[in-house]
């Protein structure tokens, strides 16, 4: 995948990853690297289904309106297709707006990757095998620009993934994707930054747009699209970002595949990743103690100081976008043994009086050590501890980041991973349906036009 160091260096940050986009051979991704990047697929349409639900009537009207052209790629959720940049972004977005999506390493790339690359995947008409690869090979580079940078904007990186992969899968020459990668750095949308400065914004002010992904993954495909036509860029635009990047380690000659098969990031719950290690103390004090909610008088979590701001703590949610992010709303789901997915934020839930007073009764206190780690970007060496206070009985329980279910160490069991499907899609079709769409794509990349995988959506 990568060239010799020396050899690198003389071609450049930009050309150097523009011939491993253009040139890397499928067959030479490791099957354990494939193998996770599937499992992406699985959890990304199933979750798709779930943003879709309540947050996609709105973006699907308004990419109705915009995406005209050529009908190439589905909007997940209807029967309707527009062009392949709309419904990558929008679809994107869409899976974005679960906080249920993979998380590592660096922030929320997988809906980007899948739905850029199944979008531009139905434009192009590659097989399954293709779309996985370059999904695979966008994901790889996102994870080598993560463990590679110095500064905290990350919004460049995200845009150059997109066009990366839609690059790829549009068959582009090296100097066409180095391009394309040039003008997706160049594009001057609003940056974001991680880790955030821990501070507290203002309650209740919760975005619709988090992380950008709907911009990110549109800007992408279109600056590889730009760069089909002949549309020139700045030169070699990712070599002037010495400030933020250490340029020189993202030319190390070792292909990084183990950044998909070892640091992806599931979630079991639907709440912040760094969350999920008190939800796994919760469950399991919930299990081991046979716990009856009606009978808890008190929880008590310690996190990291993010988890004492808003948004996500909030005690008492009141609408989808609010619950999805509060970390007490989770708590409550868990403690009722509640499935993870659309039961936890539907209106009926949110007005349910119980799990109001449930979440309300959640104290949250900063563990320091936690926020620490957090800080120096040692995600998995934050912790997670609860309390659960039932009468007169305290039992606690606590978990590393990374002894928790999803983190890179504890990938999902496949038995976790088709009862999240399951769920997610549950407001959307029957379970008979579900379960043909799981297997299908299981099985992504034995199809030959991957159309005529997303047909069955």
């Amino acid at each position: 995948m990568a060239m010799a160091n020396e050899d690198a260096r003389a071609a450049g940050i930009t050309r150097t990853l523009a011939a491993e986009i253009a040139n890397t051979l499928a067959s030479a991704i490791p099957g354990q690297a494939l193998d996770a990047m599937r499992r992406l697929f699985v959890d990304h349409v199933g979750i798709t289904y779930m943003g879709q639900a309540f947050t996609g009537k709105a973006l699907h009207a308004y990419a109705s309106d915009v995406g005209g052209g050529r009908p190439e790629a589905l909007l997940i959720g209807s029967r309707e297709r527009v062009s392949a940049e709309v419904a990558a972004g929008i679809n994107a977005q869409i899976c974005r707006n679960t906080d249920f999506e993979e998380t590592g390493p660096a922030q929320h790339i997988g809906p980007l990757t899948v739905h850029t690359a199944l979008a531009i995947g139905q434009r192009a008409h590659a097989s399954g095998r293709d779309v996985l690869a370059a999904a695979t090979l966008g994901y790889v580079i996102n994870g080598r620009f993560h463990f590679s940078r110095r500064g905290d904007n990350t919004a460049p990186q995200h845009r150059m993934v997109a066009a990366a992969i839609a690059s790829r899968l549009l068959r582009h020459d090296a100097a066409t994707t180095a391009r394309a990668i040039s003008l997706a750095w160049e594009f001057p949308l609003r940056p974001h930054f991680f880790p955030l400065e821990i501070k507290a914004p203002l309650p209740k002010r919760v975005a619709a747009l988090g992380m950008g992904a709907l911009f990110h993954a549109r800007a992408g495909v279109q600056a590889a699209l730009m760069a089909g036509y002949g549309f020139e860029s700045l030169p070699d635009e990712i070599d002037m970002a010495q400030g933020d990047y250490d340029l020189a380690k993202l030319l190390e000659p070792t292909p990084p595949w183990n950044i998909a098969s070892e640091h992806m990031e599931l979630k079991p719950w639907v709440c912040s990743r760094g969350a999920q290690c008190a939800m796994q103390s919760i469950a399991h004090i919930v299990r081991d103690h046979a716990i009856d909610p009606q009978k808890v008088t008190a929880v008590r979590l310690r996190l990291s100081k993010m988890y004492t701001r808003p948004h996500q703590w909030d005690p008492a949610p009141a609408r989808y976008w609010e619950a999805i992010y509060s970390t007490q709303w989770a708590a409550a789901m868990v403690l009722q043994r509640i499935p993870a997915g659309p039961k936890w934020v539907t209106a009926e839930r949110l007005a349910d009086p119980f799990s109001r007073r449930l979440a309300a009764m959640v104290e949250i206190t900063e563990d320091p050590d936690s926020t620490r780690a957090y800080m120096e970007l040692r995600r998995l060496e934050t912790r997670g501890a609860a309390e659960v206070h039932v009468g007169g009985q305290v039992y606690r329980r606590s978990y590393l980041n990374g002894e928790t279910y999803g983190s890179p160490g504890m990938p999902l069991t496949d038995a976790m991973v088709e009862e999240k499907f399951l769920e997610s899609t549950s407001l959307s079709m029957d379970a008979a349906r579900a379960r043909k769409l799981l297997d299908a794509v299981r099985r992504i990349d034995e199809v030959g036009d991957i159309n005529d995988l997303v047909a069955k959506f």
